[in-house]
């Protein structure tokens, strides 16, 4: 049979406002009433439910943020996200994550290997997290409701053993059942199904039989967004880039997810700061190769961010990323080691380091002139090779070392040559010269050149 999972998570509210809650009194609230708090704030007295005014008088300092939908919802489709990577069929459902496990178990094994997984992956992401399974939906989420997660060959019997008052039915329902004589849902089932039918609401049992599995609920199942666009509110504004270590460190770890679910790869970031004073702040990064690893998008980015001095306290940060690539199968080396730093995210992290104008890459241009022909330039454009050169020398002298009238009194030997080169007329610094590759007192192989003009002999380079 087909096996759900069900993610609910405790703090879900706190988590989507951003919410610093594990050493502060925090609370969210609507209409004026208390929806959620830290642990700190119910041990301080404040409990879901109470009136705002009480908990303030019970808790001076609690720090109250208003519920809204939309960060919830934001915060949601970020968990989807996350859970996409163990299945394929993920549900935003009753307010928490509904995963189909059935074929995810010949991947991670059985339940309760899963389940650790699940554990050990959410508490990586500060995120807590309680779960169960079931056969349907209504089933893992009653197992929740009630603490429990029964093995996949108990679902029945433990859920014949829970209080009818356990189920999620308006409360006029539950009096009825009682009313009936049904004190567990063991008792509910063993009457006859159209006596019971016939008794009660069509919800009410539709309900039931979803819990039991006999009746599959419908779902919308996620699927990852075209365009990556998330962002992280702060209930207080940040006033030290620091602070955005961690907020960046999870936007940065979604992106990877997103990026390799649908195996693409990206080479522009764009991230916007939100500060008090409503200003915002843009900043584009283009990196050197396409990634989707976690390191090839945080490394460059902390480096860029943390140039940014804020004028005011920060009171969110929000990461885009639209335009990806197809994703290319990483190529080995035979003689690069495992620990080996990637060059492309070496460059992207002196590029961000350094600045885009101090990363140079050697080129060739079409001018015979050695002194001309390889050029340091930061613009990657397209290179062109000469045909058919003789043999140069990587080491060239700048300038040129003077040999007077003779290279033999200087200790060079001519062995190959000459090769002419005139050139430079265009640019009004001409040059006609003879290049001969000489051996220098035995020992080193040289490249030098007489001037067609002065007669004069020089050093051009050495052969390595």
């Amino acid at each position: 049979m087909v096996i759900y999972a069900y993610l609910k998570f405790p703090n879900l509210l706190l988590d989507a406002q951003g919410v610093s809650h594990h050493n502060e009194c925090v609370a969210i609230h609507q209409q004026g009433h208390i929806m959620q708090c830290s642990e700190l704030a119910l041990a301080a007295g404040v409990i879901p439910g109470m009136t705002l005014s009480m908990a303030m008088t019970l808790c001076p300092k609690l720090l109250t943020k208003a519920y809204q939908a939309d960060a919830e919802r934001r915060l949601l489709h970020r968990l989807a996200l996350w859970a996409y990577q163990y299945s394929h069929q993920v549900a935003i459902w009753n307010k928490g994550l509904c995963i189909e496990v059935s074929k995810s178990k010949s991947l991670f094994g059985d339940l309760a290997e899963l389940t650790q997984t699940l554990k050990n992956a959410a508490a990586s992401r500060s995120f807590q997290i309680q779960l169960a399974f079931g056969y349907t939906p209504e089933m893992a989420a009653l197992f929740v409701q009630e603490g429990l997660r029964p093995k996949e060959n108990a679902f029945h019997k433990t859920l014949s053993r829970i209080a009818i008052d356990a189920a999620t039915i308006p409360r006029e329902q539950i009096k009825r059942l009682k009313n009936m004589g049904f004190r567990t849902i063991g008792d509910y089932f063993s009457a006859p199904s159209r006596a019971r039918q016939a008794r009660i609401h069509q919800d009410t049992f539709l309900y039931f039989d979803a819990i039991a599995g006999r009746h599959q609920t419908p779902l919308s199942w996620f699927s990852p967004p075209p365009v990556f666009d998330q962002s992280i509110e702060f209930l207080r504004g940040l006033e030290s880039i620091d602070m955005l270590k961690f907020p960046i460190n999870r936007l940065t770890q979604d992106a990877a997810h997103w990026l390799k679910q649908r195996l693409c790869a990206t080479s522009q970031l764009r991230w916007e700061i939100t500060l008090e004073n409503r200003n915002s702040h843009h900043l584009k990064i283009s990196l050197n190769h396409p990634v989707n690893s976690i390191a090839g998008i945080a490394d460059p980015s902390w480096l860029q961010l943390e140039k940014f001095f804020p004028e005011s306290p920060m009171t969110s940060i929000r990461l885009i990323i639209q335009q990806v690539h197809q994703a290319s199968p990483q190529k080995r080396d035979l003689f690069i080691q495992i620990h080996d730093t990637d060059r492309s995210q070496l460059l992207d992290r002196l590029t961000a380091r350094l600045g885009k104008g101090c990363i140079k890459t050697p080129r060739r241009l079409q001018d015979p002139r050695p002194e001309y022909a390889n050029q340091l330039d930061n613009n990657n454009g397209n290179t062109y090779p000469l045909p058919n050169l003789p043999p140069r020398p990587i080491w060239l002298l700048d300038p040129p070392e003077s040999l007077g009238s003779s290279p033999e009194k200087a200790g060079h030997t001519l062995l190959q040559g000459p090769e002419r080169i005139e050139s430079g007329w265009w640019d009004f610094e001409p040059a006609c010269r003879r290049y001969w590759v000489c051996l220098f007192q035995h020992t080193r192989i040289s490249w030098i050149f007489q001037d067609q003009h002065s007669k004069s002999w020089w050093l051009a380079g050495w052969f390595t």
